[in-house]
């Protein structure tokens, strides 16, 4: 069980701003020391929940699995708007040596869910003590590292309905910008993210006599630089997309040619239109390299989660927020992320902005995903600040539509 005696506070240089970081530091200490993976977080929800109830909220657990909701009723004529946090960490042996190491060999937050459910808390501690006037909803979803994921199973299950969400908004630390930064992005911030498994089928045979197979090794290595080929020649070059082949199994022996080769591996770009261009080419390509040498593909395509598209006019309130925000630099993203994020069923649903809140330091370089990763925990702060600012700012106005044109 989470146990909060274990979170071990080193020096912070605490201050006591509109968030109270000690809070942030702690609960985020506390989540680190004990990360669970998709689908299994179930003490982390029920320590959200507990921190949740302590700030008088009403919650409702077990949504899609162990995803939770919080709810502060407010006047039905202001905008509802919501504050997202994802909860699950990733099958990752920590090698960190801090105080506040993760206490799960194998299991690690090395992708900030931990800083991400700490700033949405503090967001709620200060806006359920000066509510902003309509109402807000606290959503904390889980599986977001395993397509498909927590969020397309929350928005199923109504946790943007009764009352209906006007706005959402989360944040994603990162250690590529730093400490008082907020990166922004108008469009499509993150992007579509899908894997496939893909199969040569050949003849195998004796490798001293490759004339009497069909030989998978070397149809699999014109498949691959063919495959490569397909932005640079089919697709505009300005358009970004990411075709990378992860792993590569075939044969048992030096001297067999296998009739079978595997590969598994990860498209990533912009837009749905891209992703579908992208597929039928791989299909062309494929057919064509294997038909030439007499073998054969199987193709089996997964879709992954669509892109995450920022409300432009939403985006341009958090900006004019983040501007008043003492130490806070904005920093105007020149291209999107080719990571992919579940977020964006919430984005699909509701007008929503995603920003990226700087957690860098020359201490704090690590990228996301590694054994290594930690942040500067000055970053809690910063988010947590603009997401209550933010909250309140949308929340206090009268219902606006923010998908139409012309609506201030």
């Amino acid at each position: 069980m989470v146990n909060e005696s274990e979170a071990v506070l080193e020096s912070t240089n605490i201050t006591k701003t509109g968030i109270d970081k000690e809070s942030l530091v702690k609960w985020r200490r506390i989540l680190h020391m004990h990360p669970e993976i998709a689908g299994k977080e179930r003490e982390t929800a029920a320590y959200v929940a507990k921190k949740l109830r302590q700030m008088g909220l009403k919650v409702e657990e077990n949504i899609a699995g162990f995803g939770l909701m919080a709810v502060l009723p407010g006047d039905p004529q202001k905008n509802c708007v919501a504050l997202r946090a994802d909860m699950d960490a990733l099958p990752i042996d920590e090698i960190n040596n801090t105080v506040y190491k993760s206490q799960r060999p194998g299991w690690m937050h090395a992708c900030g869910h931990d800083a991400h459910m700490a700033m949405v808390l503090g967001a709620a501690r200060t806006l359920t003590q000066n509510p902003p006037g309509g109402a807000l909803k606290f959503i904390f979803q889980p599986s977001e590292e395993k397509p498909p994921g927590g969020a397309r199973e929350m928005v199923w299950a109504g946790v943007l309905q009764n009352p209906d969400v006007d706005a959402i908004f989360a944040t994603h630390i990162t250690n590529a910008y730093p400490v008082g930064t907020v990166g922004l992005f108008d469009g499509a911030v993150m992007a579509v993210a899908d894997d496939f498994k893909l199969t040569i089928c050949g003849r195998g045979g004796h490798g001293a006599s490759p004339h009497q197979t069909i030989d998978t090794i070397a149809v699999t290595a014109q498949a691959i630089e063919a495959m490569q080929n397909i932005h640079s020649r089919r697709i505009d070059p300005t358009e970004p997309v990411v075709l990378t082949i992860g792993t590569i199994h075939g044969g048992t022996a030096q001297n067999i040619i296998p009739d079978r080769v595997e590969m598994t591996g990860t498209v990533r770009c912009s837009r749905t239109q891209t992703r579908d261009r992208v597929l039928e080419y791989m299909h062309e390509v494929l057919a064509g390299v294997t038909y030439a040498w007499g073998a054969h593909y199987e193709l089996n395509y997964i879709y992954g989660y669509p892109p995450v598209i920022n409300n432009p006019r939403l985006l341009h309130l958090v900006e004019e927020v983040a501007r008043d925000i003492p130490g806070l630099t904005i920093k105007n993203m020149a291209k999107p992320l080719m990571a992919g994020e579940d977020f964006s069923y919430f984005s699909a649903a509701v007008p929503a902005v995603f920003f990226l809140t700087g957690s860098g330091s020359e201490k704090h370089h690590q990228a996301w995903h590694t054994c290594d990763f930690d942040i500067d925990e000055n970053a809690l702060t910063f988010g947590a600040t603009l997401l209550a600012q933010t909250v309140t700012r949308v929340a206090s106005q009268n219902k606006v539509d923010y998908r139409q044109e012309g609506n201030s």
